[in-house]
């Protein structure tokens, strides 16, 4: 149906219609009459629907209260009153997305459904949360998720407990994130900006339930909403549904959530203290960011080219300040960001892998750069690639498999939630345009000026690391405690103690039948039975095997080479990961890395490389180890990207010593920074890898890795020729045509252009050697407790089901949904206050369960453990076994993208997965039953017997424990 303007549709003014041809859609703003909620509707026929309601949200203080809110909404409300129905949706709907999300002065509730009697029941639950909670009345809500005084008995200590106060905690644990915060208070200490969000664990026990409702009722109101619709659906339906269920209930009013501008601050130097582990080395754990207020958030033109200057000065390769900091010895890693999304703009360098001292420097050297290149010109071929990429970005609009729709609505928000045009930030033309023509005007240099060189609203904060630091500030937190139970009378001791006890009742108690019938869910016979096919064709290019892959892809081909690594020895492995973060970045014989990263830029839409290990269906002790080259670029540059993979992966270099110390030393500090956010990542493939070849492998680039690039760092200041030789030795073992595999994801002109073209590479690439031994992983059951400074832990404990003799089954894939949003999420979760815990059941045997953010250790191996047990007795209704299935369906069936469609037809092509096996493990998961869910009992008890452990976290935890650990380790120092 076609809107007309100024028509008035079921309650909604129709305000005005504009195609916006970038992303295709019609675009309609409206504004419901009665209730004065805005609008969007972007209509296309993408079957791929999205729904979000947004709220301008700004916090006064750091009690999080935005953040505790938006998970609070989602725990029971008028017409669904469960305890969360946030969950039962994640079992039983077919959503392609269901989350939501806070952000500095916004806060969002997206879904999107392919379905559109589900995308219906996505907004009925959504719309209702937002409007109607429990939490209004309910101060269990804001115990769970919020925060709680907590003791299991009148004489155990007093402690806090809480989910998103355990997730704060987990995000302070990274020095980045503390940074961001007092970067943030610095710049803006008069607005929301300066306050975080999300929370910050020293203030959120400060939130109390009045306040907690007070913010509700300020800002859930529909005249402060933004309400965002996108794709193929009956629109005058849905705003019917819209109108008579929810908006026709409110009167407009005024609210008042004026983000307000921040007066620009003088600038200033500051520094802070971190923590770090006991046996951590404080030499080179220095971060300093340098940050810029840009204050304009409604010129998308403007964003566009600070992202286009960012990349240019810091992230490409060839980054002429980003190279004059490592110059100048500030640091060993050095990046840059564009933050929008937020009113007033910032634009920030930040380094690494440094010492105090060196933030004097840091100034002088961004001033002295930027003042050269106003006067000099910035290098136009650099600006060029950079605006080159970015529109290569643009025009894809490939989000890795999330909904179009989701990212567009958030774009819009960056200009709507302040007053300007949504559209602005999707009709992308005339700001490429403008910034293509101001290559040649000085527009670029300009901007440096105004918003840099010339501005003196900036802040630089230094993060010192700090041994004791962390433990010294858990202490006075349980002092503190301990201080205020001891001015408490027995009553209000008693007090806590029950309310305590109710809330775990509260938590351990299933919802009534009643209650799961209020979600709406679809049946069995909606759900699509057949499995979606992957279609690729397997055909030979002068014995080089290549799997094409035939899909509409708008002229952008995806060209990827697979280079087999059999035949290597563990030692080499651990150089082929090195080189698989290196190359592309280094000189080759044609260009030097700077001319070689313009050269990618211009013709490309980006070059990867990684290693990865496809696993044998049935074995984890069988898989096929890869190097891969991964590319995209427009049909028409096809022979220049085939001209780039020959240059790279033959003639890349490694004698300039300085360039490949800056590298290694580089990666080292991304490692340090990374780690404990990715925790859950480490400790998943290191307690698999005490069982698993396959995992032996993923292993030797995650901790092993950060072993091994720590160690290579050092030796970088004495000896960079016996890394060099290292890197050069498995370089030309690896790129040889007996190796090779290559894929073509794109038209069958996409191909011919290859066919025609691959004779050129391969004529200069060594034959080589076939070869089919694996690399060896003795199996240790190490069970290693990984210390750190964090201050919450991620908790693993794996096997390997079919080590004990038994199967895979499509019912598996069932029971990762019934654990990760049941038994894990009402344990770890709910009752231990974790941010969350998930299971991974895999074709080849390994099975894994993992907490994420976990201010437990020995508490949920414990669940863990008593699974099985669990398993035994499971026993749910038949609506809530197909709510399992519909849940697992809608986490299979993710729409494919053409990129996503060559991966899998590359899993299947060196995993030997058919389409035949892929139906019937669907079929299997169609049809499991409660009795199926029960039988998996005695396959994860088997699996279980393994007690493989592996836990990253708290150093005091984990020595608090030691005895449930084989070896006690710290983080690569």
């Amino acid at each position: 149906m076609k809107l007309e303007v100024h028509s008035v549709c079921n309650g909604f003014h129709v305000d005005r219609s504009m195609y916006v041809k970038e992303i295709n859609s019609q675009a309609y703003s409206l504004t419901h009459i009665k209730s004065g909620a805005r609008v969007l509707y972007l209509a296309n026929d993408d079957d791929n629907k999205v729904f979000s309601i947004s709220f301008r949200t700004p916090p006064t203080d750091s009690t999080g209260v935005p953040h505790i809110c938006e998970h609070s909404v989602l725990c029971g409300s008028r017409k669904f009153p469960l305890k969360e129905p946030f969950v039962e949706l994640v079992k039983g709907s077919l959503n392609t997305f269901l989350n939501a999300m806070t952000f500095p002065d916004k806060t969002m509730y997206p879904v999107a459904s392919r379905n559109a009697a589900d995308f219906k029941n996505l907004m009925d639950v959504y719309l209702d949360a937002v409007f109607f909670p429990n939490m209004l009345t309910d101060e269990e809500v804001l115990m769970q998720e919020g925060w709680h005084y907590d003791m299991d008995a009148a004489d155990a200590p007093l402690t806090y407990r809480g989910v998103v106060y355990n997730e704060m905690k987990g995000a302070f644990s990274s020095p980045d994130a503390l940074m961001e915060r007092h970067v943030m208070e610095n710049l803006f200490p008069q607005t929301a900006y300066g306050v975080e969000s999300g929370g910050d664990p020293d203030d959120i026990p400060h939130l109390t339930q009045e306040a907690f409702v007070a913010f509700h009722a300020k800002f859930y109101h529909p005249a402060n909403s933004y309400i965002f619709l996108y794709g193929d659906m009956d629109i005058e339906k849905t705003l019917e549904f819209i109108d008579g269920e929810y908006l026709n209930k409110f009167d407009c009013i005024t609210v008042d959530s004026e983000i307000h501008r921040q007066a620009p601050v003088a600038s200033m130097v500051k520094s802070y203290p971190y923590g770090i582990a006991s046996d951590d080395n404080e030499e080179s754990k220095t971060l300093h960011t340098l940050t810029y207020v840009i204050d304009d958030a409604l010129d998308p033109t403007l964003g566009l080219a600070f992202k286009v200057l960012t990349y240019v000065l810091l992230q490409s390769p060839a980054a002429p300040l980003k190279k004059a900091l490592l110059d100048a010895g500030v640091g060993k890693d050095v990046s840059g960001d564009f933050q929008d999304g937020i009113l007033q703009p910032v634009w920030s360098v930040s380094v690494n892998g440094s010492e105090k001292e060196a933030q004097e420097k840091i100034i002088p050297v961004v001033q002295n750069v930027l003042t050269d290149m106003i006067k000099t010109g910035i290098d136009k071929t650099l600006l060029t690639g950079a605006l080159n990429r970015t529109e290569f970005a643009l025009r894809e609009a490939d989000f890795a498999g999330r909904p179009k729709g989701l990212i567009y609505g958030i774009r819009c928000m960056d200009t709507w939630l302040y007053g300007g045009d949504p559209l602005d930030t999707l009709a992308y033309e005339h700001d490429l345009q403008v910034l293509r023509q101001g290559i040649e005007t000085g527009y670029y240099e300009r901007l440096m000026e105004k918003y840099i060189l010339k501005n003196p609203y900036h802040v630089l904060i230094t993060m010192v690391p700090e041994k004791g630091f962390t433990e010294r500030h858990d202490q006075e937190i349980a002092d503190s405690l301990e201080a205020y139970k001891a001015t408490l009378p027995k009553s209000e001791i008693d007090h806590i103690v029950a309310k305590s006890q109710a809330l775990k009742q509260r938590q351990a108690t299933p919802d009534s039948a009643e209650a799961l019938l209020s979600i709406p869910t679809l049946q069995r016979s909606d759900l699509e039975s057949k499995a979606e096919d992957v279609v690729f064709h397997v055909e030979d290019m002068n014995d080089v095997p290549v799997c094409y892959v035939p899909d509409f892809t708008n002229g952008i081909a995806y060209i990827n080479a697979y280079f087999d690594l059999y035949g290597f020895s563990r030692k080499e492995l651990s150089y082929i990961y090195l080189l698989s973060d290196l190359i592309g970045d280094l000189d080759t014989t044609s260009h030097s890395y700077g001319d070689l990263a313009s050269q990618i830029d211009l013709y490309t839409g980006g070059m990867d490389y990684s290693v990865s290990a496809y696993s044998d269906i049935q074995n984890n002790e069988a898989y096929t180890p890869v190097f891969q080259i991964k590319t995209k670029v427009l049909s028409q540059n096809i022979s220049k990207l085939l001209d780039l993979m020959k240059e790279i992966s033959l003639g890349t270099t490694f004698t300039n010593a300085q360039r490949l110390r800056e590298l290694i030393e580089e990666t080292k500090s991304g490692w340090d920074m990374d780690a404990f956010r990715r925790g859950h990542i480490i400790v998943m493939h290191r307690v698999l890898s005490y069982l698993s070849a396959v995992e032996g492998f993923c292993d030797a680039g995650e901790f092993s890795y950060y072993e091994f690039i720590t160690a290579v760092a050092k030796q970088a200041g004495q000896d960079i020729t016996k890394i060099a030789d290292g890197l050069s030795h498995v370089m030309k073992k690896i790129f040889t045509q007996s190796r090779m595999t290559l894929e073509i994801t794109g038209s069958e002109e996409d191909k011919k252009i290859v066919k025609k073209l691959l004779p050129e590479w391969l004529a200069q690439m060594p034959l080589g050697e076939k070869n089919t031994a694996l690399c060896d992983f003795s199996h240790n059951k190490k069970n290693e407790g990984i210390m750190t400074s964090g201050k919450v832990q991620y908790v693993a404990k794996g096997g390997n089901f079919r080590q004990h003799g038994f199967s895979y089954t499509g019912s598996l894939q069932v029971l990762e949904t019934i654990l990760q949003y049941g038994y894990l999420w009402t344990k770890i979760r709910v009752q231990g206050g974790a941010y969350g815990a998930f299971a991974k059941f895999y074709t080849n045997g390994d099975m894994v369960l993992c907490s994420y953010r976990d201010p437990n250790l020995k508490n949920s191996i414990q669940v863990y453990d008593e699974l099985a047990e669990y398993l035994s007795a499971f026993d749910v209704s038949e609506r809530e076994m197909t709510k399992y299935v519909i849940g697992t369906l809608s986490r299979i069936d993710i729409p494919f993208t053409p990129s996503l469609r060559g991966a899998k037809a590359m899993n299947r092509y060196f995993t030997g997965n058919t389409q035949e096996m892929v139906q019937q493990r669907r079929d299997e998961l169609l049809a499991t039953t409660v009795s199926d869910i029960r039988a998996l009992a005695p396959l994860v008890k088997a699996a279980m017997t393994d007690n493989c452990l592996c836990v990253m976290g708290s150093e005091t935890a984990i020595r608090q424990d030691k005895e449930l650990f084989g070896e006690l380790i710290s983080l690569p120092d």
